[in-house]
């Protein structure tokens, strides 16, 4: 007779781990400027927005990031 597993499932609220997202354009919601050159995003380009873990202190914050972006603040 095999042993059975009591073990109770492990459940992950996705709403709490940090996530990537990628997209094109102007999104609402969305941060304004690129964090990397300090330009604004605009209609049509690539963009990468980076979120967060949920922290009780804090809360969740986003930055965004041209997909192509070598510039700099400067």
């Amino acid at each position: 007779m095999q042993k059975q597993n009591r073990r109770k499932p492990q459940v992950i609220d996705a709403t709490q781990t940090p996530y990537t997202a990628f997209g094109v354009g102007v999104v609402k919601g969305n941060p304004r400027k690129c964090i990397k050159c300090g330009e604004r995003i605009k209609r049509g380009e690539h963009w990468r927005k980076d979120t967060s873990a949920a922290d009780p202190e804090h809360g969740r914050y986003s930055v965004i990031q041209h997909a192509t972006c070598a510039g700099a603040r400067g």
